[in-house]
């Protein structure tokens, strides 16, 4: 159960960056996670209202509280650095660099810290989906600019790419360390308890945010986005919850690597939802993203 959750994971993400994707130009990074992170808790405060799990709140350890917590806060952090890493550099060489990292870094600490001794399968599934991200963020035709001063053009590019990976590299440290953080705290606590408290934190921390930084409010951008950043929302909030019930189901190692086939599922999508392409990078791309998820559950 906890491997098709991870994959149900994978696929939700996936359609939260399509709908996102049509967000205006003035919609910024934060406008968008504020969105999410509040939309989110709300939705799982009337899930727990309904199902009952908030009268378990007070049970919850404050060891496993802070756990959480604090992976949350380190999450939304790297997806802001994420995010960073986009505009100072290309999404084909962010991606795979965020991906490729964050599979590794996770798997490797997962089996130094938590005892979860990657198998045979994790890591050849590992290989074959880090494969599958580069190929299917490669372009297959290079776009050649003309430029006054190629040289000068070409030195601004090549100092954006490497502040762009450095970023990239430090996205992935700050999402395995809050993947590993929410791993700890799940230990003791039910997936929506989990889930809730994961969504609260960001929420709280981005109020004082909203009134430091006027440009960061999402009124100012709702009106002509409202139903993209909505449904983009509640896509996340089942991103949330596929995530916390997949990791209470399953071996982190395994999850990590399911959760990471998110861009082939991206590509699929946007073919069927925005008419896009696939080139035969994408289309190998997405064949070895298959490849690494039979291999993941099959060799495990």
């Amino acid at each position: 159960m906890g491997e098709s959750l991870a994959l149900l994971n994978a696929v939700i993400w996936a359609l939260t960056g399509v709908v996102t994707k049509g967000v205006g130009r003035d919609v910024k990074p934060i406008h968008i996670v504020t969105t999410q992170v509040w939309v989110g808790f709300l939705f799982l405060i009337g899930i727990g209202l309904v199902t009952g799990y908030l009268d378990d709140l007070a049970e919850v350890q404050i060891r496993s509280a802070l756990y959480l917590a604090g992976g949350a806060l380190v999450n939304t952090a790297g997806s802001l650095v994420f995010w960073q890493a986009i505009t100072r550099s290309t999404v084909s060489k962010v991606y795979p660099t965020t991906q490729s990292i964050f599979i590794s870094i996770s798997v490797l600490a997962g089996w130094l810290f938590l005892g979860d001794s990657p198998q045979i399968g994790v890591v050849g599934g590992a290989i074959l989906i880090i494969g599958g991200v580069i190929l299917l963020n490669r372009k297959p035709d290079a776009v050649v600019q003309k430029s006054a001063n190629p040289s000068l053009a070409s030195e601004r590019g090549s100092r954006g790419d490497y502040i762009g990976l450095g970023l990239a590299g430090l996205t992935s440290i700050l999402w395995a360390v809050g993947f590993l953080s929410t791993v700890v705290g799940l230990q003791d606590t039910p997936p929506v308890l989990a889930a809730t408290i994961r969504n609260f934190v960001p929420a709280i921390l981005f109020i004082p945010i909203v009134f430091v930084i006027p440009s960061s409010r999402v009124s100012r951008v709702f009106k002509r986005n409202g139903t993209r950043l909505i449904l983009g929302a509640v896509l996340f909030v089942g991103s949330s919850l596929t995530f916390v019930l997949a990791l209470d189901n399953a071996p982190p190692g395994v999850v990590v690597v399911l959760i990471n086939t998110s861009p082939m599922w991206a590509v699929v999508l946007a073919m069927v939802l925005l008419k896009e392409r696939l080139d035969r990078y994408g289309l190998a791309g997405a064949v070895l993203s298959v490849a690494g998820i039979f291999v993941t559950l099959a060799f495990r």
